[in-house]
């Protein structure tokens, strides 16, 4: 009778559940996103360790250098990433939920906010650890207590979720939503049951909002106009009700601002503009697509104060050319434009502008299932302040990316 041999248990990796001071030192010689991301998708452990979320054994390291922003290039099938700086592209997993969902915004440590089906349900969602926050389907008017459905179509947050500050009620998120067939400002925060916009005005109104970011303490908005407004969250009353301080800047037109309606009106092309905050300053990117060849050029403007016109009216604002960001390069996209510093990345030069395709393919397109419009990923690129003649069209490669998504534009992915 044959002898039944024992099972044997498999012995654990000790790298399973390495100290965070090791997965960091080795973390600091990989300088490509790419190989980061895969070694935090290891398991939760490496995930943490790796966004300073660890357990912090002594000695602690500091964390490992900083990482560019990647770019998602969405699909219902097979969503890839596109690492700046190795060049390749990588496949990225994703629940099918969120592989369906159209993404509306990102911010730090790797969040998302989703747009997930035709029903007005929406989500905060991490790439690293699969945590999914659900956010409200309506829209409280807080002045007339009525709840609308909407659909967001770009959201920025005041902070990450994974490194809100305490103290601060949590993190905020400021979208651009559409209510019927109006663009209006909505804000969220932890514990709300709803969407609030703080005056039923801003519902209503005929200005078409086209970017927002945090800056400064604020959610700033930006108008196809180049108006700025700006919505400041505060307390009110015995039992902290939150509220959003609003303060619409008298605007200044800028010099040549009637040639870019001109530009426009002469059916030319479509300018569109981003904020982005450079250096504690708030800045708009206006970027010229042309009908017959793509966008052309980008200029950058800084936001200044002037004094009021008169006593009792608002300070004025005006938007002044910028020739040069000296230290920063700039990646611009609805709602997560960010400034980084070059000095962290050899090879990368300052006053770059690097910028997707979040245009739609043209509407005669055959459509995409379930009567989807395309995206494009045509029209993207890289372009430098110091050569305004010449945009580099081979940024990303050509080969190292696809040329449109079913279902979303392509996104930042912030780490």
């Amino acid at each position: 009778m044959a002898t039944k041999r024992p099972r044997l248990t498999p012995t654990p990796s000790v790298w399973v559940d390495a100290p965070d001071n090791i997965l960091l030192r080795l973390a600091a010689y990989l300088p490509s996103s790419g190989d980061r991301i895969r070694m935090s998708f290891a398991n939760k452990h490496w995930s943490r360790a790796l966004r300073g979320e660890g357990q912090g054994r002594p000695p602690q390291l500091p964390l490992p250098p900083p990482l560019l922003p990647c770019l998602i290039f969405p699909s219902t099938e097979a969503p890839t990433f596109f690492c700046p700086i190795d060049l390749m592209s990588y496949p990225l997993p994703l629940p099918r939920a969120v592989r369906n969902a159209r993404i509306c915004g990102s911010t730090e440590g790797g969040w998302l906010v989703l747009a997930l089906d035709a029903r007005h349900a929406h989500a905060l969602y991490n790439i690293y650890s699969g945590n999914r926050i659900t956010l409200p389907r309506g829209l409280r008017i807080t002045e007339v207590k009525i709840d609308l459905p909407l659909v967001l179509r770009a959201a920025t947050l005041s902070y990450s979720p994974s490194y809100s500050p305490r103290g601060r009620g949590g993190y905020m998120i400021g979208a651009i939503a559409l209510v019927g067939r109006r663009r209006c400002p909505a804000f969220w925060q932890e514990g709300l049951e709803n969407w609030i916009t703080p005056d039923p005005e801003d519902m209503w109104t005929r200005r078409r909002l086209q970017d927002v970011i945090y800056c400064s303490g604020a959610f700033n908005f930006l108008t196809t106009a180049e108006s700025l407004v700006t919505y400041t969250p505060v307390l009110k009353g015995d039992n902290n009700e939150l509220s959003m301080l609003r303060y619409d800047y008298d605007m200044v037109r800028r010099q040549d601002y009637a040639d870019d309606l001109l530009f426009i009106g002469g059916g030319h092309g479509s300018m569109v503009r981003y904020l982005v905050p450079i250096g504690g300053w708030l800045h708009m990117v206006v970027r010229y697509i042309y009908n017959d060849g793509g966008t052309g050029v980008l200029r950058v403007f800084r936001f200044e104060l002037k004094p009021p016109a008169s006593y009792g009216r608002s300070f004025r604002g005006t938007w002044v050319p910028v020739k040069e960001f000296q230290g920063h390069m700039l990646f611009v996209g609805p709602a997560c434009s960010r400034s980084i510093d070059v000095a962290h990345f050899h090879g990368f030069e300052d006053s770059t502008i690097y910028f997707p395709d979040d245009c739609f393919f043209p509407a005669d397109t055959q459509p995409a299932a379930d009567n989807r419009r395309w995206y494009s990923f045509v029209d993207m690129g890289r372009y430098s302040l110091f050569d305004v003649d010449s945009i580099d069209e081979f940024w990303p490669p050509k080969d190292r990316r696809p040329e449109r998504s079913d279902n979303a534009p392509c996104t930042w992915w912030f780490h």
